[in-house]
């Protein structure tokens, strides 16, 4: 009988003999317009399916679970103007997701990913969250001494591939191509590859890009989180011809949703396995 790797289908007695020896995969984003040519679900289920993915590939050595994706993360965009997004205060997303990472460690869950497949200031709260616990700082059960051997860890999984896979990544966009962190190139061919009955890519339109006119800031997804070294020393925004994109999908593809997807699964499962082993 093949493993089985999505926590929500084992039974609770499957659970309790997995919970300590595996790594848990959380996947994390949010709802939102992701342009007029890509589903609302674009950032979830990119990140879902990357973290089912990396359980089947790396399962049973180590054992790899993913949780239920937690997807209501708060996106920047006003449900007013895109239906359909659902916009959460960030203090509220961080008690329920601490919450919720609490009770995987209350589980007996002791080594947990935290793979967030967002933006939108979520790179920004999720740490906290993650430190918070990291320090043994409980919030549901406030006289609970949490396990010393316990982990979390947490990342951006594009992020990841820019720091980690980053000449891979230039080999399969170029370089100094048009920023991508919201419906661009890379997100529209991991839907053209994992959803193209979802896509219609006769209504993708080029989006926000940002020039290379200055040396030391951030200009691509392979620089994107390179931001947070000089505060406030942004390039030139250039805008384009859909406010709610930055990027351009119009240089998306099927193939090349279909490479990225692997080298995340491929780079991710190399990471699973050295935290699996410390």
């Amino acid at each position: 009988m093949p493993t089985k790797f999505y926590l929500p289908e084992l039974t609770r007695e499957e659970a309790k003999e997995a919970a300590a020896a595996c790594v848990l995969l959380v996947p994390v984003a949010t709802i939102e317009q992701h342009g007029p040519h890509l589903p609302l679900h674009t950032d979830i289920d990119n990140v879902t399916q990357i973290s089912l993915k990396v359980a089947a590939t790396v399962n049973p050595q180590p054992r790899v679970l993913v949780s239920a994706p937690v997807w209501f993360s708060f996106s920047p965009f006003d449900p007013q103007t895109y239906p359909g997004t659902i916009r959460t205060r960030p203090e509220v997303f961080a008690e329920a997701f601490n919450d919720i990472l609490e009770s995987y460690l209350r589980g007996a869950f002791r080594k947990i990913l935290v793979v967030n497949g967002h933006g939108g200031g979520t790179e920004e709260v999720i740490p906290r969250v993650v430190r918070r616990l990291n320090q043994k700082i409980p919030s549901v059960w406030r006289d609970w001494q949490m396990p010393a051997d316990a982990s979390i860890v947490q990342f951006c999984w594009w992020v990841f591939l820019s720091e980690f896979a980053r000449e891979e990544m230039e080999k399969l966009r170029g370089k100094n191509v048009s920023l991508d962190w919201h419906a661009g190139d890379i997100e529209t061919s991991l839907q053209l590859y994992l959803r193209p009955e979802l896509v219609d890519m006769s209504k993708a339109r080029r989006g926000v890009t940002m020039s290379h006119d200055v040396k030391f800031s951030w200009h691509d997804l392979t620089d994107w989180h390179r931001q947070y070294m000089i505060d406030g020393y942004q390039p030139q925004v250039i805008p384009g011809e859909d406010d709610g994109i930055s990027g351009d999908p119009t240089k998306a593809s099927r193939e090349l949703g279909e490479a990225i997807f692997n080298l995340a699964v491929a780079k991710i499962s190399e990471f699973v396995r050295e935290y699996s082993a410390r």
